[in-house]
């Protein structure tokens, strides 16, 4: 894999995409995961589910419940809140990702 860079991140409705400059494989996820984890302080990861094509990392942050989510065969990735009293949650976490704290 080339280096990650992260071309975008944009808050769209209750979600918030993430585009990479480059092609990702599915192989990939761990790394692009890490780098967008990392962004966040004291979040704890509570379950990844792996699919064929798809995979979601569940975690806490902020007494929220949110998601990190990638397809590999549309290239999307993206955050979104697993219950309607995390979305609240969203705009803060687009503010932590794009460091407008």
């Amino acid at each position: 894999m080339l280096p990650i860079k992260i071309q975008s991140i944009d808050l769209i409705d209750d979600q918030i995409s993430v585009l990479f400059e480059n092609t990702w494989f599915q192989e990939d996820i761990l790394a692009l995961s890490q780098l967008l984890l990392n962004k966040i302080p004291n979040h704890s990861i509570k379950e990844t589910t792996i699919g064929a094509d798809r995979e979601d990392i569940r975690f806490l942050w902020s007494n929220a419940e949110l998601m990190l989510n990638f397809d590999y065969y549309s290239q999307s990735c993206w955050f979104s809140a697993q219950d309607e009293i995390s979305t609240t949650h969203i705009q803060p976490l687009y503010g932590v990702l794009t460091n407008h704290v």
